[in-house]
């Protein structure tokens, strides 16, 4: 198994939006920082992607895993796979074990804040492809 660093793997980018672009019912859900997931009229991706937050009081940044169209909150990361030799779902998974050192390396005092440094600098295992397919049918079924 190799281990390279997410930042050679993967695409990492942000959504442009203020959170209070969201709307009650909106068509499309709109991922903030906040666990729950919002709504809101208009799309800016359409994409396989990983939802991670990029701040939080209290450091506990959620993720969450998404196909299809979405918009995103300014200050959340919209995560996947830019090769061929690692899946976006397993990469999900991969990334969900690291929310506590994600925790560990944040930044800043009231307002905790996860850093493009600190995503592009984590180490990413990357298995052969049936055996992160086989992960993630386990994850699957244990959810």
């Amino acid at each position: 198994m190799t281990t390279i660093k997410l930042k050679d793997c993967a695409n990492i980018k942000t959504g442009k939006l203020n959170s209070n672009a969201a709307v009650k019912d909106g068509a499309y859900p709109f991922f903030t920082c906040d666990p729950e997931t919002s709504k809101i009229d208009y799309f800016s991706f359409d994409e396989e992607a990983i939802l991670l937050a990029g701040n939080n009081a209290s450091g506990k940044f959620n993720i969450k895993y998404y196909v299809g169209k979405f918009n995103a909150y300014q200050r959340t990361y919209i995560i996947n796979s830019s090769t061929n030799v690692l899946k976006t779902k397993y990469l999900y998974y991969y990334l969900s074990t690291k929310l506590p050192q994600f925790t560990t390396l944040s930044s800043g005092s009231a307002t905790k804040f996860l850093t493009k440094a600190i995503l592009d600098n984590c180490d990413v295992a990357v298995p052969p492809l049936a055996e992160q397919s086989h992960i993630v049918d386990i994850r699957r079924n244990i959810a």
